[in-house]
């Protein structure tokens, strides 16, 4: 009796993985359909059946939880930076500006045009070592980001995850550009402005976010 029992159990069990499956296939699937057409056609059905299979357990979720917060705990810190630099350039520009105002002030009236002439190229330089300092910056940033998208990828990959794997190519199936928008790049995303990290099309900022899973919760 025992032994029907967990017979029963197990086909019980088995039917309820597979309804699982296909609950996660189907969200999959629906996911994709919203992708452009380019990245459809990477996503075959057997990999989207595959990645439905690794989501079962509930683990990858974890992962990915696990993933995200040292993700939001990284854009924070990046952000933090970016603004202490800013805070620092404007300190400097406003101590410049006042400088230069006592200077004038004290300055005899023939000799204004030469000081003038010294405090814009004074200027000059102290705007080219912002910009560059802000270039230096933005270039830390985009390495760190980087550093962070091939953890995840080698994270998932080590996990099972099929479509996941490291590299540095914008157009791989599953590690798409955009922190939560799938296929939308950081740089031209308005949530990298509100995080203070550098955005518009001439941004280094360019590929970073945790690769995309369905929005299916495991049950």
């Amino acid at each position: 009796m025992e032994r029907y029992t967990g017979a029963f159990e197990e086909a019980v069990d088995g039917a309820r993985q597979q309804e699982r499956h296909y609950q996660l296939l189907s969200a999959l699937q629906s996911l994709v359909k919203e992708l452009p057409s380019s990245f459809q056609q990477r996503l075959s059905y057997t990999m989207l059946s595959d990645l439905a299979l690794a989501l079962l357990d509930g683990t990858v979720f974890e992962i990915v939880q696990g993933l995200l917060e040292i993700q939001h705990l990284t854009e924070k810190s990046l952000y933090n930076q970016r603004l202490r630099l800013q805070n620092e350039h404007r300190v400097l520009r406003q101590a410049l500006r006042q400088k230069h105002q006592e200077a004038q002030q004290a300055c005899r009236p023939h000799n204004l045009p030469v000081l003038q002439a010294a405090q814009q190229r004074e200027l000059e330089a102290v705007e080219y070592r912002i910009r560059e300092e802000q270039r230096a910056m933005d270039q830390k940033i985009v390495l760190e980001l980087d550093r962070k998208v091939a953890d995840q990828q080698s994270t998932l990959e080590k996990a099972g995850v099929a479509g996941f794997y490291v590299t540095t190519n914008p157009q791989q199936p599953f590690c798409i550009p955009g922190a939560d928008t799938a296929d939308e790049p950081v740089g031209t995303h308005q949530e990298a402005t509100a995080e203070g990290l550098p955005g518009g099309e001439d941004s280094l900022v360019t590929r970073w976010g945790l690769c995309q899973l369905p929005a299916a919760h495991h049950g």
